[in-house]
């Protein structure tokens, strides 16, 4: 049974599990870096907009023996527990002066997505691409987004030098940066990993005592290594690694260090590496293409490059 095939099998049977419920579609979705799922629509009826659930993976558990019944029953949970209690509308959208405290912009690769970048205003920054969105936030959507194209602006009748400038102005205050150590940013991971398990209050304080060794050590790793790492994105970890665009974050960020190399992650998050005088820019691209490859899903792939940031010139270059 072919993609194609499962997805429409999958439709009616959910549809018919729905009945006078939220219309069911199937429809091919391009997401970042030109990578194109198979998305199940519901459009709940009075709403604009729809929820959607990618069925690539699900496709993958069919062909290695999952049931289908069992599938379509996963999909039905799934969607009855994020279904949402109210109908959203989007009425808004169809004034500028409504959207406009409304957007921020986006980094993503400029070569992976030239064929989206058609239809959506842009600056080109490196190797990179600006793009503008409007950020939908609240208890349903939890943290969404819109993405500008030109059709919107012909609608509103707005250029793309104020759509960008709008954007890029909103941008800090719609999501704020956050700029965390990387041993912190471990610690709390173990720490949550640890007290998720522990029901007993005085074990918990035995295990919290263990993990602040445990980050106390990562810590004098870091520092015998002269390394000094960091996270950096948003407080919504929602496509971070354009916090890079915010005006003096890196420079605050640097103090009296001589500079980063900017690390991508994903489009999500970036690492700030501390400058030492000690790192080999092959080592640095190794690592990046390495990570890139095994560990980045490609909707979320940002760069191979390596990037530095001087605090003396407060520009960032690709290394």
């Amino acid at each position: 049974m072919t993609l194609e095939q499962f997805a429409n099998k999958v439709r009616n049977a959910v549809s018919a599990y729905f009945g006078e419920g939220p219309g069911v579609t199937v429809q091919k979705i391009m997401k970042n870096n030109s990578v194109e799922m198979t998305g199940l629509i519901f459009m709940e009826n009075g709403s604009d907009i729809a929820a959607t659930i990618y069925l690539d993976s699900y496709y993958e558990e069919y062909e290695e023996g999952t049931p289908l019944g069992e599938i379509v029953g996963r999909l039905i949970r799934a969607y009855e527990e994020h279904r949402p209690s109210e109908r959203l509308r989007l009425d808004f959208f169809r004034d500028y002066e409504q959207v406009r405290g409304r957007l921020a912009c986006r980094l993503i690769n400029l070569e992976r997505n030239r064929e989206l970048l058609e239809q959506v205003p842009h600056q080109v920054w490196l190797d990179l691409a600006v793009v503008p969105c409007c950020i939908l936030m609240g208890d349903e959507l939890g943290c969404a987004c819109v993405l500008i194209r030109y059709a919107h602006m012909k609608r509103w009748g707005i250029g793309e030098e104020s759509l960008m400038e709008d954007a890029r102005r909103n941008m800090r205050q719609i999501l704020r940066p956050e700029c965390t150590p990387m041993t912190d940013f471990l610690y709390e991971m173990m720490y949550h990993a640890e007290m998720d398990g522990l029901p007993d209050p005085g074990e918990a304080e035995q295990k919290e005592q263990i993990m602040e060794q445990i980050a106390s050590l990562l810590s004098g790793c870091r520092r015998a290594r002269e390394r000094e790492l960091f996270i950096l994105s948003n407080t919504q970890h929602f496509y971070g690694a354009s916090a890079l665009l915010y005006p003096d974050l890196l420079s605050s960020v640097a103090g009296k260090r001589r500079g980063f190399f900017v690390l991508p992650s994903s489009v999500h998050e970036v690492l700030l590496l501390a400058d030492t005088g000690k790192e080999s820019r092959f080592e640095l691209y190794r690592m990046v293409n390495e990570v890139n490859a095994k560990n980045v899903p490609q909707e979320e792939f940002l760069s191979d490059s390596v990037y530095y940031f001087d605090r003396e010139t407060g520009r960032v270059r690709i290394l």
